[in-house]
């Protein structure tokens, strides 16, 4: 699991993708896997800021993109959050790749 903090432009389209390897820095192939991920205000909270679209782009070089529609982050408040993505395995194993502080900035033009 890596700590990584990310900044979301609100009303702006947040994409990035992201490889998986191993300790070897080997591609891992999660071709038959699956992503999930979510934004909150806190740890704690019920309510969800937004949801990550998670998509395998290219599974035999693990590689999967991720993404916040311009739509969802326009309607996100501002201010910092808090992240993860989750990766799950086809054995039904979960295993939390990512998680850190997302930080949104305000929107101006509308």
């Amino acid at each position: 699991m890596a700590v990584h903090d990310i900044t979301i432009q609100q009303g702006a389209t947040f994409a990035k993708t992201l490889t998986i390897t191993d300790d070897s820095d080997v591609a891992i192939d999660i071709s038959n896997d699956s992503f999930r991920g979510q934004v909150r205000k806190h740890h704690s909270s019920t309510t969800t800021e937004a949801t990550f679209t998670l998509t395998v782009t290219d599974g035999a070089n693990g590689i999967v993109s991720w993404s916040i529609s311009a739509t969802d982050t326009a309607s996100m408040g501002n201010g910092k959050f808090y992240y993860d993505i989750e990766w799950v395995k086809a054995n039904g194993n979960v295993v939390r790749l990512l998680e850190g502080i997302a930080d949104t900035t305000p929107e101006v033009t509308r």
